[in-house]
């Protein structure tokens, strides 16, 4: 009974030991909307970063016009301050970042990550207002 137990426990650490990593993490911070960097700006911007699950789709609106769809599950959230970075750990798969600066209207800006379990991927929001 003893010796069972032992295996028993044996196996589970093993086991467990072998699964190694289930989440992988994103890194980045919200690049500051502006058309010509300025030499005092701050290196990332204020604001609010939501993880979206899935990818983008494009939907066309004719005339060779096309729009971004985003997907709408909202993983997580989180709001950083000037100079600060967001870290978010996600299960393997497909996400979007989408930014939102504090002070600036309209869609977000955004940036498509894959998550790997084990691996750090650094992805800023990028600058798309030059």
């Amino acid at each position: 009974m003893r010796v069972a137990l032992l295996a028993t426990a044996l196996l589970a650490s093993l086991a467990a030991a072998c699964s190694g990593p289930t989440t992988g993490t994103v890194n980045g911070g919200i690049q500051p909307c502006s058309a010509l960097p300025l030499a005092n700006e701050p290196h990332y911007a204020a604001g609010t970063v939501s993880v979206l699950a899935g990818q983008v789709t494009w939907r066309s609106l004719g005339a060779g016009s096309w729009q971004a769809v985003l997907p709408t599950r909202v993983v997580v959230s989180e709001r950083v301050g000037v100079d600060a970075n967001y870290s978010f750990a996600l299960p393997s798969g497909r996400y979007v970042l989408a930014g939102y600066q504090t002070g600036e209207p309209g869609f977000p800006r955004w940036v498509e990550v894959t998550v790997h379990a084990g691996q750090t991927v650094d992805e800023d929001i990028p600058n798309t207002c030059m």
